[in-house]
């Protein structure tokens, strides 16, 4: 049975292989995802931030090194929340609690920047959480977020039927077909919900953002080991990731 992203990361095999992964030295969101996230975050020093999806935290303890005053993350995860408190032990103005983010409760104006990597394409209703995100930023803060590249999330029939080698094949199909997707991902079932680019600038704009930037995980040279895994990522973009101000 297919599970929400909200609740496979509790299941034990499925959490060890996910972190193994994640950790391994030609990682995509280490190579592709991250240095963007860097990027649009830019200045973080004396900040106030919400994590929407915090994870194991390991890029929480990061921010804070480089100057983030507070750091507020949020995971459904038990597992993750477990990670997190670990990586952010040795700072006082760093924590995490768990909440699912369809429940999520936040004080209004309360955060400069709220940070959501990799997380929404887990949601069905993502207008209430760009609202959450909308009614807890200060006037003139930023969020900045991830998703999968709609690309990826129209069609997951190849990735799901690959056979344990480098994915050379990639097929977009249904892409103006909105809705939930099954990907099977490390030996799960697990329920993603694609939407259009067009469907993303929408929700950016209704919820009274402006928009900043749009990036679409591009690979630089510089941060691969080895050209071919560099030309294999050049073919087609992994990651969605923009920028947005409150405005209104």
């Amino acid at each position: 049975m297919a599970q929400p992203g909200s609740e496979v990361y509790d299941d034990e095999e499925f959490f060890s292989k996910y972190i193994a992964k994640r950790r391994r030295l030609n990682s995509p969101n280490d190579l592709l995802e991250e240095p963007i996230i860097d990027e649009l975050l830019a200045e973080v020093v004396g900040k106030v931030l919400l994590d929407l999806g915090c994870g194991d935290g390991r890029y929480a303890a990061k921010l804070m090194n480089r100057g983030l005053k507070v750091y507020q993350g949020v995971d459904a995860s038990e597992n993750m929340i477990r990670l997190a408190q670990e990586h952010l032990r040795e700072y006082a103005e760093a924590s995490v609690e768990r909440q699912t983010l369809e429940e999520i409760t936040v004080t209004r104006r309360s955060y400069d920047i709220v940070l959501s990597r990799l997380v929404l394409h887990y949601l069905e209703d993502l207008a209430h959480l760009f609202a959450v995100a909308h009614r807890s930023l200060r006037e003139g803060g930023c969020f900045v977020f991830s998703v999968e590249h709609p690309i990826i999330t129209s069609n997951y029939a190849a990735y799901n039927q690959q056979a344990k080698v480098k994915r050379q094949d990639w097929v977009v199909d249904n892409y103006f077909s909105s809705g939930q997707r099954i990907n099977i991902w490390i030996g799960k079932e697990v329920i993603k919900y694609h939407r259009t680019l067009e469907e993303y600038v929408g929700l950016i704009q209704k919820t009274g953002f402006a928009l900043e930037e749009i990036r679409e995980s591009k690979p630089v040279r510089a941060n691969f080991a080895e050209q071919t895994e560099y030309e294999r990522r050049m073919r087609i973009p992994l990651f969605l990731l923009f920028k947005v101000r409150k405005v209104s």
